[in-house]
């Protein structure tokens, strides 16, 4: 495979979003302009195949020591919802529901339906009216065994929502972990609060008169400050659900159900930067699974005046794409592969690169964006199912290995001569 073919979604969905102020869809490819054929049927999430049920509980959290930098009343704190979905005894194949909560709510708000309607498209009614659905049982009693779940705390894409994941997360809860999705408020496309407030994505607008270099640097810095906050927001939530595990179920309903010596952070373009940086200033988190996060021409990684590197393994997962789909000139693409290797190299063992290349995969095919838009019609569901089975057997390879100790996964005898995916081992 060239590798220098590889480029990151993240950077025309991360780095490209500040420059024009666009509003970035979580799985947009930035090629693609046409509208997608309509729909034939309702998309369906596939019903996760582990053995337990999927329960889905919200909270409403707010941290005290961090501004809402956003707000016009100078006395308000960084406040996010965090939704946790865990095992439970249901028959998750039975249960039917809500695909994104407050949808209803949402479409009744003309400036956040047009966002979401664009994003969504020909399938918004359906999610609005329940025809496309999840798996999910809202407050549902947890699952009495085992005693104890790994947990990974997991960052949506900008301009997305943790919703926009659902099949990967039902995934990993059928399997026995929790998964605590925070919506980043001000990132996400829109966020509903219990007391009935909705907070859409923040939209930048840079001053008029710029020169080009004095955006590209006002577009660092503001990713700079983007990554900055997602990342206090996966640390925060991670303290907060820490201070809830030792409470008791009236205010929590997974209180003591937590393993909090087996946590990972996860996150998807964006969301990966965000999960990236938690991780290398908190080594609380066990694991780091970057999903197609890195920053052409940029880096693959957070970096910051501080130097920090990983401490923990990473699972580095990315599609292929040419090189003519990437960002920048080819000189600053040579630049980038050098700052990635070199900073792969950096990471703790156990740290795997995994390319994707099978036919269909994009940026938006770690998310349910690929399944959803795909409308029913077979052979781009048959692609775009496919694609969610192949990442969601990679990151449950790197998690069972990082966080249950589990040997002789697909990470550690990887088929050799794949078509369909190159995996490569760090440190070496």
């Amino acid at each position: 495979m060239n590798r220098i073919a590889i480029a990151c979604g993240a950077a025309a969905c991360f780095l490209g979003c500040t420059i024009v102020q666009s509003q970035v869809q979580t799985g947009a490819q930035p090629e693609v302009s046409q509208t997608a054929p309509p729909p034939v049927a309702p998309p369906r999430i596939p019903a996760p195949a582990g053995p337990f049920g999927i329960g889905r509980v919200g909270y409403d959290l707010v941290d005290t020591s961090r501004p809402d930098r956003f707000s016009t009343d100078p006395q308000a704190h960084r406040e996010i919802m965090v939704y946790l979905w865990y095992p439970t005894s249901e028959n998750a194949a039975n249960t039917r529901g809500a695909y994104l909560l407050g949808a209803a709510r949402f479409d009744g708000v003309p400036e956040i339906q047009r966002r979401i309607k664009d994003e969504y498209e020909a399938n918004w009614p359906w999610i609005v009216s329940g025809a496309i659905f999840s798996h999910a049982h809202e407050n549902a009693p947890v699952r009495k065994t085992p005693n104890r779940f790994p947990l990974i705390v997991f960052s949506h894409g900008l301009g997305g929502s943790g919703f926009e994941y659902t099949a990967l997360l039902e995934d990993l809860v059928s399997r026995g972990y929790v998964v605590a999705a925070i919506e980043h408020t001000d990132t996400a496309i829109a966020v509903l609060f219990p007391d009935g407030r909705m907070i859409p994505a923040h939209a930048d607008t840079p001053p008029a008169g710029l020169s080009a270099a004095q955006r590209w640097q006002r577009m660092i810095d503001q990713v700079g400050l983007q990554i900055t906050e997602g990342a206090a927001d996966v640390r925060f939530v991670l303290d907060r659900l820490t201070a809830l595990d030792s409470g008791d179920t009236r205010n929590f309903l997974l209180a003591h159900r937590l393993d909090l010596g087996r946590v990972a952070a996860m996150g998807h373009s964006a969301g990966a930067e965000f999960a990236a940086r938690a991780c290398q200033l908190d080594v609380r988190f066990k694991a780091c699974v970057d999903l197609d996060g890195g920053m052409v021409p940029i880096a693959a990684l957070p970096e910051y005046p501080d130097g920090a590197t990983l401490k923990q393994p990473l699972l580095f997962l990315e599609s292929y794409y040419i090189e003519s789909k990437m960002g920048g000139a080819h000189e600053q693409h040579e630049e980038y592969f050098k700052k990635r290797e070199a900073q792969l190299q950096a990471c703790p063992r156990g740290t795997f690169d995994v390319v994707l290349q099978s036919a269909g995969m994009t940026h938006g095919s770690f998310s349910d964006y690929s399944l959803l838009a795909a409308g029913g019609r077979a052979d781009e569901t048959g692609k775009a199912l496919h694609n969610l089975d192949l990442t969601e057997t990679f990151i449950r390879a790197f998690l069972d290995k990082t966080l249950n100790g589990k040997m002789g996964t697909i990470l550690d005898s990887p088929h050799p001569g794949s078509s369909e995916v190159d995996v490569q081992s760090y440190p070496h």
